[in-house]
């Protein structure tokens, strides 16, 4: 571990490493990309901007305050910072001035950074820095994780009373802001008796949820626990440092999903695409795991069809995203000629969308 972490700490593109605490984080609108270094980016839109009081700085100028760039933690690899808490932060230098950090940097909390701070500092080792990351990996999770964390595990069932079969069951907490909520899920979706077990969660408040499509008929399974169809209806659980909650039982609805097809319009007959960037994203009023958030380009007709979507209302977003030919990052003309577009929309059933673009200057 200790060879891991010198590896972080040496590596050229990481020009700040710092110790600091979470003082203020927000979601922000726009495609940043992101280095080489990560291994993905998504590109929906949307990015982190978390600002940290910094306590020590280990590698870069000395400041008091810093903020830093990272995508949603969605599969785009951004790194999830909760509200308070400290973390040794690496991050690489990106243009404009931003400082990037990923799940690919070495960033990690600060109760699990001793060996990485015990190397930046010069001090010994101790013995478990010397472990391999493969042991220090088996003993965190054999240990440590499960005294830090909570699990909860039971049973979920179809309306009938029957059990439901590779459900995705999740634990989600409800937020007041525009970041993704934490939350937890059984890896395994629930077994051929409909149970499932939600490990290694975070304390705190959360609501739980289960989720089963059925492709082949155009419908789903869901429900929240204590077996109703809506967040508003729901108990939260609460989960305690250490404590499984065993035989938790809910029962889900069956309903029908549907497709939303949007066709993007540009007053001057711009043909809008993939191949200038351009895309929509669809989002439910809702923000629960089973809820609807997705984003896609284009087609080259200026098009794309989603499926699968619940009834409920949605907003329809355009965006831009960069253009990465060449190896460098940077704006396609279209992206700077049009205002990001948005629509409301409700589906009661297969849905065609008509977005009208506006340009972003008046003639």
């Amino acid at each position: 571990m200790r060879e891991v972490s010198e590896w972080y700490s040496t590596r050229p593109d990481v020009a700040l490493i710092f110790e600091g605490k979470v003082v203020k984080q927000e979601v922000r609108s726009g495609s940043i990309g992101g280095p080489s270094t990560a291994m993905s980016m998504t590109l929906s839109g949307k990015h982190r901007v978390v600002e940290f009081e910094v306590s020590r700085v280990f590698r870069g100028a000395n400041q008091e305050r810093v903020s830093i760039v990272t995508g949603l933690g969605t599969g785009d690899c951004g790194y999830v910072f909760s509200p308070g808490a400290s973390y040794l932060v690496y991050a690489s230098s990106w243009p404009g001035g931003i400082w990037f950090t990923s799940i690919c940097s070495g960033t990690n909390a600060i109760e699990d950074a001793g060996t990485a701070i015990r190397f930046l500092t010069g001090e010994k080792p101790t013995a478990d820095d010397l472990l391999s990351p493969q042991e220090y990996e088996k003993q965190y999770y054999e240990k440590v994780l499960p005294k830090r964390t909570g699990s909860v595990c039971g049973q979920v069932l179809k309306p009938d009373g029957n059990p439901l079969k590779g459900a995705s069951v999740e634990l989600w907490e409800l937020r007041n802001d525009d970041l993704p909520p934490r939350g937890a899920s059984d890896p395994n979706t629930s077994s051929d008796t409909g149970h499932f077990c939600v490990e290694n969660v975070p304390p705190g408040q959360y609501f739980l949820t289960a989720e089963s499509s059925d492709f082949d008929h155009w419908t789903r399974y869901v429900g929240f626990y204590p077996g109703v169809y809506s967040q508003p209806e729901a108990i939260q659980l609460s989960i305690e440092p250490g404590v499984r909650l065993p035989d938790v039982k809910f029962t889900t609805f069956h309903e029908s999903v549907y497709r939303i097809r949007i066709r993007v319009l540009a007053p001057d007959k711009t043909q809008l695409s993939y191949k200038n960037g351009c895309g929509v994203a669809v989002d439910s009023e809702d923000r629960n795991p089973s809820s609807y958030h997705i984003s896609h380009t284009l087609n080259e007709d200026g098009t794309y069809t989603f499926g699968y979507i619940p009834r409920g209302k949605y907003e329809v977003t355009t965006y831009f995203q960069p253009n990465f030919e060449g190896g460098t990052l940077k704006q396609f003309p279209e992206a700077s000629m049009w205002k990001p577009a948005r629509k409301e929309v409700v589906v009661r059933g297969d849905t065609e969308v008509i977005v009208e673009m506006e340009p972003a200057k008046a003639n």
